[in-house]
């Protein structure tokens, strides 16, 4: 066998496995309200968490990779017949410390977006300048209706909102999530559970499974093999 076409067949192993993975949609199941029972979805190429809260005070936790910090952005969508009207959305770094908030997109969209600074920006507003995750990885994501906001372990507010439209980064010197204060902005209505959550600049950290590089060893010797043969003949 030839050192070129080896070198071929090695290089394409390694592009079958650094593949990146189809994108996810995902629903929720289990997440929790704090780090410690956020749901893990960090192994998969998450570009939308559905999912039902049914609690008025409830919250959603989610774990997830940003691989393009500069095009992270989450959005609230209308998610059809009872459908949460009045969203927040919270960004986290992996030990629960405020990044990022929002609770109404403008005057008139109750839905909330995290906005990208970057081109893929599902939000109509802009991210403010100093605030927004500054670094790929793990990253956490809460939805739960307005008002109800994180505090820390001294009952302090991560974050506040001047206004309900503003995006905000966590207030200084607070520490990082303990609990929730359980406001709400309106009575909900316990019959409106359903959310829809859009997400761009997430992507797996993902190694190839024992299953698969145990096929693709056995492909490659297979052709070793089978040049041997042949060239023997």
């Amino acid at each position: 066998m030839s050192q070129k076409l080896f070198l071929s067949i090695v290089a394409a192993l390694f592009l079958i496995c650094a593949s990146p993975a189809h994108a996810d949609s995902v629903t929720a199941s289990g997440a929790g309200a704090l780090p410690g029972t956020a749901q893990d979805l960090t192994s998969m190429n998450v570009t939308q968490i559905l999912g039902v809260i049914p609690d008025p005070f409830g919250v959603d936790m989610f774990k997830i990779n940003i691989t393009d910090f500069t095009n992270f952005s989450a959005m609230t969508v209308d998610s059809g017949a009872f459908g949460i009207p009045d969203t927040e959305l919270f960004l986290f770094n992996a030990g629960g410390f405020g990044v990022l908030g929002n609770d109404d997109i403008d005057g008139g969209n109750t839905f909330s977006c995290l906005p990208a600074a970057g081109p893929s920006n599902l939000c109509a507003p802009s991210l403010p300048t100093g605030v927004g995750p500054t670094s790929d990885g793990t990253y956490l994501l809460a939805i739960t209706r307005s008002a109800n906001s994180p505090i820390d372990g001294a009952a302090n507010d991560l974050f506040t909102f001047p206004d309900s439209t503003d995006v905000v980064g966590p207030n200084s010197g607070v520490g990082a999530i303990a609990d929730w204060d359980g406001g709400v902005f309106t009575s909900p209505d316990s019959d409106l559970q359903k959310f829809d959550i859009m997400l761009t600049g997430t992507a797996p950290v993902l190694a190839p499974e024992p299953s698969t590089w145990a096929l693709l060893i056995t492909g490659l010797v297979f052709i070793l093999l089978r040049r041997k043969k042949l060239a023997s003949q």
